[in-house]
C-alpha cells in the first residue's frame, strides 16, 4: 500500500488534466492522477484536435487571443511530436462588413497571430467546392492539430521533482 501523500489529486486523464499533473510536477508540487479508464479515456469521443489560434477572439476579447496563442506556442514548443502545423483559412464573403476584416488583421498583428492575404482564385482552383463568393482569403500558420498522443506525452516528458 502507497504511504506517501500528494499534494494535489488531478481527476481526468486527458489533455488537461495531464498537462496539470506536468505542471504539478516541473514546479516540484506531488500529484496523483485518477481516471475511470485509459488516458484520454473520457476525452476521444469529443477531442476536436485543434488548438486555437486566438483568432476567433482577436476582435473582441484581445486578452483570451493572447493566451490562446500563447498557449498555442507553449505546447508547440513541450509537445512538438503531437502537433502538426495545419494552418487555417479566414475568409470574407460579400455580406461580411470589410472595416471588421480590416479590425482583425490589426487585432491578429497586435496579439502576434500571424495571417497573410493569399490568392483567392488559387485557393478555389485547388478547392473547387469552395464559394466563388469569397472576396478576401487570410492564411494562418498557427491553427495546429493536436492528436490524441498528448495526454501520454505530457505524463512521460518531464523531469519529475518531488
Amino acid at each position: 500500500m502507497l504511504t506517501d501523500k500528494a499534494q494535489v489529486v488531478v481527476i481526468g486523464g486527458g489533455a488537461t488534466g495531464t498537462g496539470i499533473l506536468r505542471d504539478l510536477a516541473l514546479r516540484g508540487i506531488s500529484g496523483i492522477l485518477v481516471e475511470q479508464g485509459d488516458l484520454a479515456h473520457g476525452t476521444s469521443s469529443r477531442f476536436h484536435g485543434l488548438l486555437h489560434s486566438g483568432g476567433r477572439y482577436a476582435v473582441k476579447d484581445k486578452d483570451a487571443a493572447r493566451e490562446c496563442i500563447e498557449e498555442n506556442l507553449i505546447l508547440r514548443r513541450i509537445a512538438p511530436n503531437c502537433i502538426e502545423l495545419t494552418g487555417g483559412i479566414f475568409i470574407q464573403l460579400p455580406e461580411d462588413d470589410p472595416e471588421y476584416t480590416k479590425r482583425w488583421i490589426s487585432s491578429c498583428a497586435e496579439a502576434g497571430i500571424d495571417c497573410e492575404e493569399t490568392d483567392v482564385q488559387q485557393l478555389i482552383k485547388v478547392n473547387p467546392v469552395l464559394s466563388p463568393d469569397i472576396i478576401r482569403l487570410l492564411k494562418s500558420r498557427m491553427l495546429p492539430l493536436m492528436d490524441l498522443g498528448f495526454s501520454g506525452a505530457m505524463l512521460i516528458q518531464p523531469p519529475l521533482r518531488g
